[in-house]
């Protein structure tokens, strides 16, 4: 186990003992003795690309009384990553390691601590039955602690547990249905209101305060894996000519520099909301909330590039094409209502049918997106025709 001033890295799942767990939750639980530790092992689901999650339980006692805490220790794994791309850099993998600590250490307080109070937002919820979104702070899971070690360049994020919680991810990269979509979009209009309230309140610029909404580095990554999957989607589709020429000569690169430079609104985003890193909790077989994970390339660019992401990379043609203006309204309701009715924002005028405009001329990143992650979520029928209806807005 590698040590910084304060608290030690861990190196694996072995340095994962009673005496470093105690030390990791006091601060957020102070008093605690954790007297025993039992490691679960990995629980990566999929392909897990940067990180190796490791699930234990934390067994002590706070104020005379017993506590077991369901836990989490996600590890900075150097092999994981070439076991999809040989071309992902070291540098860039430990660059986006460093960007997720930085988003729970200093991003997450700070967004949470500008949210409107539950208890104000219920007295002011105008129409009986109208639904609250979660309390913001059960949009991220609770992160105890996340650090880098200089040496060795492993970063770790403790965090609780939510397959403990009963969330999930959707198994063999299976399409979100429309309430699935509903809950993800929600959990998006959150973060993205939460970020604009923060600039509001802070008066600063989110890429002022944070270096980790620039990735630079990822774009190029990107661009890479892009033209080589859209010739090989145009080698499968020999019919489809015209359109295959069209998405060839697309510059994924240049594309998100015009965008970063658009004047319009812009909030932090996920900007890797596929399905790999949404995870859903049900009751019995009804879907009740939904939380995004895996914060290493957060963007600051207009919303519509997560929403774009999110309808062409998790879900199929019939939600797309039948249900997405259900799912925009609703998204665009908890954007106001996160943002809140008295604050002096340009979000105020942010219009449903602008959004609506905005979410078909953005479309092109959605697509990119869908192709860049081809090699881990392969195309089917449905791409295809929601690739052809978006041609048809006049956007490729």
């Amino acid at each position: 186990m590698t040590t910084t001033a304060e608290i030690a890295i861990p190196q694996s799942s072995d340095d994962i003992a009673p005496s470093w767990v105690q030390q990791v939750l006091q601060k957020d639980l102070p008093g605690i003795t954790i007297t025993d530790v039992d490691v679960k092992g990995s629980i990566n689901q999929w392909e897990g690309f940067l990180s190796d999650i490791i699930a234990f339980d934390a067994v002590g006692t706070r104020n005379g009384t017993s506590q077991r805490y369901n836990l989490v220790a996600k590890l900075t794994d150097f092999k994981r990553p070439l076991t999809i791309s040989k071309e992902y850099p070291r540098d860039l993998h430990i660059k986006l390691e460093k960007f997720e600590v930085k988003f729970y250490s200093k991003g997450v307080p700070e967004l949470l601590s500008v949210a409107i109070p539950s208890s104000e937002r219920e007295s002011k919820s105008g129409n009986e039955g109208d639904e609250n979104p979660p309390p913001a702070d059960s949009l991220f899971p609770k992160c105890y602690f996340a650090a880098t070690d200089p040496s060795s360049m492993v970063s770790v994020r403790v965090m609780e547990n939510l397959k403990a919680q009963g969330f999930s991810i959707k198994p063999n990269h299976q399409p979100l249905s429309r309430e699935e979509m509903m809950l993800a979009a929600g959990a998006l209009a959150q973060v993205h209101g939460l970020s604009h309230r923060l600039e509001l309140r802070s008066g600063v610029p989110l890429p002022e305060k944070y270096d980790w909404t620039d990735n630079a580095a990822q774009k190029i990554i990107g661009t890479h894996a892009y033209r080589s999957t859209v010739k090989a989607f145009a080698a499968a589709c020999p019919d489809q000519v015209d359109l295959m020429a069209r998405l060839e000569k697309l510059d994924f690169l240049e594309l998100v520099k015009n965008l970063e430079k658009n004047p319009r609104l812009h909030v932090l985003c996920h900007a890797d909301c596929w399905v790999n890193n949404i995870m859903i909790k049900y009751t019995g077989d009804v879907p009740t909330e939904a939380t995004l994970v895996d914060w290493q390339a957060p963007m600051y660019l207009p919303p519509t590039y997560d929403l774009t992401l999110l309808f062409l990379c998790n879900t199929s043609w019939d939600v797309f094409h039948n249900h997405r203006d259900d799912i925009l309204a609703y998204y665009h309701h908890k954007l106001l209502d996160t943002v809140g009715p008295n604050e002096p924002s340009g979000l105020q005028s942010y219009t449903l049918e602008q959004l609506k405009a905005d979410f078909k001329a953005d479309c092109v990143y959605g697509v990119i997106n869908r192709f860049i992650r081809l090699q881990v979520l392969p195309a089917d029928p449905d791409l295809l025709r929601m690739i052809q209806q978006i041609q048809e807005w006049g956007v490729i």
